[in-house]
């Protein structure tokens, strides 16, 4: 095989890691946000129902992100991920139907089942098919399928809605879950080929992942950003809508804004990782992620809430971006899913409990200020943990190999 070819096989891999992302996370995960105030209201849903709706996604998420990781490891990321990524395709068209918060919360779940095994084979892929001095901006271009997620969600929602009223938010989730839908047959044949996208042994490595301390303290930094951003993203329509008085229209275009400057982030980001090591880029993020939630808090400022989207959009994929480097860093192609999905069990379970927290501080107190001041408060707990483990000699982010 000549240079041009792996070249060409790197990109179009690189291309299906990021359809993949486009559709389990940046549909059903963040297309939520614009569809949760109308859906919200056509249910007749509490804050704290969807919260609970939003948390049992990530549950699901979660559990099957560490599952996913191994199954990918064991048995190769295309089957793991196309099915992962079918599954996400008919939870969204199946919620479009739905008629109570029951039925709603169950495709919730499976949803997030299927984008935890989607997400994590597809931000796995690197570690087999690009060099460590580059790896970082690959990652970064896979993760910035979310973005354009965001920018479409950002847009498309507020139409639909305009133009079919309470319904419009089902013809979102239809729209959503047909869209991913193709992205799968599309992966599919990308990654069927004779492309071999991960390197198997048929061992799933959990053992190996698992005696690993710097993996547990790195998971314990990855916590703080799952409880942190998950507040941001999930209740962002509703509190500009809802208690800043937004038009919807315009929290959209707010969206869309997160989302089109979102998409450089995981390639900023990865690059700048590549270049001064992984550590010291995540503390970064980390500060600047939680003057964003700062600035969002102050939401009668017009100001703060524009300032508060463009840094939170120039970060928003930046930390799992760095996450999923230092896997393909620390243990390599073979293990690199294994422990990507290792390290999303802490993610996962910040992001499960955030959503249910803050929704019910907001039905308690009426206002969502609390919850984004709670939210800056850990991104920032983030940021001087990572400090404190740099001055410690930890080499938590850097390559061991």
């Amino acid at each position: 095989m000549c240079k041009f070819e792996r070249v060409l096989q790197s990109y179009l891999i690189i291309f299906s890691g990021h359809l993949a992302v486009l559709g389990s996370l940046g549909f059903a995960r963040f297309g939520y946000s614009m569809i949760l105030p109308s859906m919200k209201e056509s249910l007749g849903l509490t804050y704290t129902q969807m919260g609970i709706m939003a948390s049992g996604n990530f549950s699901g998420y979660m559990v099957f992100a560490v599952l996913g990781g191994l199954l990918a490891s064991k048995y190769g990321a295309r089957v793991v991920m196309t099915t992962s990524l079918a599954l996400v395709g008919v939870s969204m068209l199946l919620t479009g139907f739905v008629e109570n918060f029951t039925q709603a919360l169950i495709l919730r779940c499976l949803a997030g089942v299927g984008s935890g095994g989607a997400n994590i084979s597809a931000m796995a892929l690197p570690a087999s098919w690009v060099s460590t001095r580059r790896r970082g901006s690959a990652s970064g271009l896979i993760a910035s399928g979310s973005g354009v997620g965001l920018v479409s969600t950002g847009f498309l929602v507020p139409i639909l809605n305009e133009n079919f009223g309470g319904l419009g938010w089902r013809y979102s989730w239809l729209l959503l879950g047909v869209l991913t839908l193709i992205f799968t047959i599309i992966c599919s044949i990308i990654m069927r080929g004779g492309l071999r996208v991960s390197r198997r042994d048929g061992t799933s490595g959990w053992r190996e992942v698992g005696a690993d301390i710097m993996l547990w303290r790195v998971g314990i930094i990855y916590f703080m950003f799952g409880l942190s951003y998950v507040i941001y993203i999930t209740f962002f329509g509703a509190y500009l809508g809802k208690e800043i008085g937004l038009t919807e229209q315009y929290a959209g275009e707010l969206w869309a804004l997160v989302g089109l400057l979102s998409l450089f982030s995981g390639p900023l980001w990865g690059h700048i990782s590549d270049k001064i090591g992984r550590g010291y880029t995540l503390t970064l993020i980390y500060f600047t992620q939680s003057i964003s939630l700062l600035l969002f808090a102050q939401g009668s400022v017009m100001m703060s809430i524009g300032v508060s989207v463009i840094l939170f959009g120039v970060t928003a994929w930046s930390i799992p971006t760095v996450v999923a480097a230092y896997s393909g860093d620390h243990f390599g192609s073979r293990l690199a899913s294994s422990a990507l999905g290792f390290l999303t069990l802490f993610f996962g379970i910040g992001q499960s409990i955030g959503p249910t927290v803050a929704g019910h501080i907001a039905d308690v107190t009426g206002t969502f200020t609390s919850t984004f001041l709670l939210s800056s408060s850990i991104a920032a707990a983030g940021g001087i943990l990572s400090i404190l483990t740099m001055r410690g000699k930890v080499r938590l982010l850097e390559s061991t190999r």
